[in-house]
């Protein structure tokens, strides 16, 4: 098995399984956490393409795990019992959920995982943006603003996640190889807003910063921003006091902020294009399409990703020049 994903049997699979309302393939969805805008947005997109008429696809309404790596693989394995034919999976943590995945592979069910990859296991495909290239984006942003001096926050998400790691591992590589200058002072939230509620008023209440990252600004943003307001520090683009917010995700209130001058810069997921091709692929899994690394003929690239393959979607940069985009997905909700 593995990166070219051989789907024997899984050919006898099109069009079978427990159908739902329009008579498609059953299908699941199992989400690690459903407790923020971008987490909501998520399902949301992937349910309304594998729901749409023609799709051939009957979707299961989401399960959510609540952030219990434990739950999700009960809530995996009850959906397979209930005769799905395939899974689309966001993991809680990308480590334990392997088993979940290996319980689908031994059901001949393909699995598509997106935004968090699985670390194991045999995935058809992995959908997310390129996390390394988002924050080696946020290390371009403030270490431009800074002009490469000064002392940054970062507010990372669960380094136990691939997009936790990676957002982490290219912000971290691209300041010290790019911004020698600037003292990176990192502090985990483990994608929780209480977290990062409790980071920034005891960091920003005790050093000053040049420039804040916020690795989630859907879960994030709404409570630091409270904090630095709170603080004073929550001052617009160009006048005295204000500090330097840049975040990925791309929230409708992380695109306000932009407007408001309180955020600089976003870089924004491609949330409704992870529901486009979450149901592409799994749709393609079952009729046994294969991929192999390269680009794609919608401007990614597909790629290697441990030992299974990553589409890889673009993530665009957000600032006043480009915020009211109608494509930007912050903006449809």
């Amino acid at each position: 098995m593995g990166a070219a994903l051989a789907l024997t049997g899984v050919l006898a699979l099109t069009g079978c399984g427990r159908g739902g309302d329009n008579g498609g393939t059953s299908v699941g969805f199992s989400a690690g956490f459903l407790d923020s805008p971008f987490n909501s947005g998520l399902v949301k997109a992937v349910e309304s393409q594998a729901n749409a008429d023609g799709s051939g696809l009957s979707m299961l309404p989401a399960t959510d795990a609540q952030s219990d790596p434990g739950k999700q693989i009960t809530d995996i394995n009850t959906l397979l019992t209930q005769g799905v034919q395939g899974l689309v999976m966001f993991p809680s943590d990308s480590d334990a959920i392997v088993p979940a995945i290996e319980a689908a592979n031994a059901k001949n069910a393909p699995v598509i995982t997106v935004d968090i990859a699985g670390n194991g296991g045999d995935i058809y495909m992995n959908i997310r943006a390129d996390n390394v290239a988002m924050g080696r984006s946020v290390c371009e942003q403030l270490g431009a603003i800074t002009g490469g001096k000064g002392r940054v926050l970062e507010i990372h998400g669960d380094l136990g996640t691939s997009s936790g790691f990676d957002r982490n591992q290219g912000f971290n590589e691209c300041m010290s190889s790019r911004f020698p200058g600037v003292e990176v002072v990192s502090r985990d939230a483990k994608w929780k807003t209480d977290q990062a509620v409790d980071v920034a008023q005891t960091t920003l209440s005790t050093q000053d910063f040049d420039g804040v990252f916020l690795a989630s600004d859907s879960v994030m943003y709404n409570g630091v921003k409270n904090v630095m307001s709170d603080m004073g520090k929550l001052q617009p683009v160009g006048t005295a006091g204000h500090v330097p917010l840049v975040t990925i995700d791309g929230t409708k209130e992380a695109l306000q902020g932009v407007r408001d001058g309180y955020v600089d810069a976003v870089v924004s997921q491609p949330v409704d294009l992870y529901g486009k091709y979450a149901v592409q692929y799994l749709r393609d899994a079952l009729a046994g399409k294969q991929y192999q690394p390269g680009p794609t003929d919608h401007a990614s690239t597909i790629v290697e990703y441990k030992g299974n393959l990553a589409d890889m979607l673009p993530a665009p940069v957000v600032t006043t020049a480009n915020v009211d985009d109608s494509s930007l997905w912050g903006n449809q909700s």
